[in-house]
């Protein structure tokens, strides 16, 4: 009989470690959100490892953690080291990161293998969408393969409240910086019109355009999206910021339209935008004031196409963007933007003309 037990239990054994190999040896999964911000806020917040305690889901389960940053503390190359009598020790680096796009981290334990929790950010209607997905080779070992069947259950609900407090971070991040600029009404004397490009034809259909890098005034502003003179006081509110802004400080506007980058929409239908007018040349020792600042506009390969009409029926022109993209197997970033081609004040909404873009890899 005991023979018989043995053989049994040999037989079981052998089964079990068959079935192991039959387990997956890589663990993925992923948690998202459509965080109400712009790509490069939520970017420069997970690119940056000084930060990482501020949405961490692991940093009230330890408050005696200890972290050391070697290094520079962003972009690839950036280390961390955690010591934890609760968590355990271990390690993360960034080892990709690639601006508003993706940041990528190899995370150690200990003796075991690495594993990888990876940011990406796309388009997404009403803002950004955020995943954060983790990665995890379990080799040809029987029993990590068994283990990795309980590794989303075991992780997964870190990564649910993670980046829950990522978004209510960012959001609060944004909506501050939204606010400030909102009640910075500007001072100075009243600015010339806005200048406005002639680059626009609505009976093209969308096409594939090469965008280069301008030096720009910028500030934002929010509107109605459905509401067009809420919309076309908004921007000129903050076009005349930007204007002023300019004139007090000796910069001249120039060298392309004024633009309008979206931050985010919200489930009320309210457009949150960073206005920006190109200058022919960056001024060095200017800084910010009423919410206004010198930076840079997007750079790259974008997808283009003229919008004839109002501006609360531009969606129709976003939506065309969407579906070239998708016919023509173009992936899209998260930058988007409108370039303003005609005055409201002098136009009728039914021929004003705006240059609609999103950007593409």
């Amino acid at each position: 009989m005991i023979r018989n037990i043995g053989i049994g239990l040999a037989a079981l054994i052998a089964v079990a470690i068959g079935v192991a190999f039959l387990l997956p040896s890589h663990v993925h999964f992923e948690r998202s959100a459509v965080i109400k911000a712009s790509p490069e806020e939520i970017f420069a917040v997970v690119n940056d490892l000084t930060r990482f305690n501020e949405w961490s889901p692991w940093a009230k389960k330890d408050p005696k953690t200890k972290y050391s940053i070697e290094g520079v503390p962003t972009g690839k190359g950036a280390h961390m080291t955690w010591v934890s009598e609760k968590l355990g020790n271990g390690s993360q680096e960034i080892v990709e990161s690639e601006p508003y796009q993706t940041v990528k981290t190899k995370l150690e334990f200990g003796e075991e293998g690495p594993s990888y929790a990876t940011f990406t950010l796309q388009p997404a209607d009403g803002g950004t969408k955020v995943v954060w997905g983790f990665d995890t080779d379990l080799g040809s070992n029987p029993i990590a393969r068994y283990m990795g069947l309980m590794i989303e259950g075991w992780v997964a609900p870190d990564y649910d409240e993670g980046i829950a407090n990522l978004k209510a971070v960012v959001e609060a991040q944004a909506d501050a910086a939204t606010k400030a600029a909102l009640e910075d009404t500007g001072t100075g004397a009243v600015p010339p019109d806005v200048p406005m490009a002639a680059e626009a034809d609505p009976s093209k259909g969308p096409e594939v355009v090469t965008v280069r890098a301008k030096s720009v005034i910028t500030t934002r502003g929010s509107a109605l999206a459905s509401d067009d003179k809420a919309l076309s006081g908004a921007l000129g509110g903050a076009f005349q910021k930007i204007l002023t802004f300019a004139e007090t400080n000796g910069l001249e506007v120039g060298g392309g339209a004024p633009v309008a980058v979206t931050i985010s929409h919200s489930d009320a239908g309210e457009w949150v935008f960073e206005a920006a007018m190109p200058i022919t040349s960056a001024a060095a020792g200017v800084v910010e004031a009423d919410g206004v600042k010198l930076g840079q506009s997007y750079s790259g390969k974008a997808i283009k196409v003229t919008h004839k009409g109002a501006y609360s029926t531009i969606k129709q022109s976003y939506d065309r963007l969407h579906e070239y993209a998708k016919a023509h197997n173009l992936k899209e970033k998260p930058e988007q933007w409108e370039e303003y081609i005609g005055d409201p004040s002098e136009t009728d909404e039914e021929a004003l003309l705006t240059n609609v873009y999103i950007a593409v890899e």
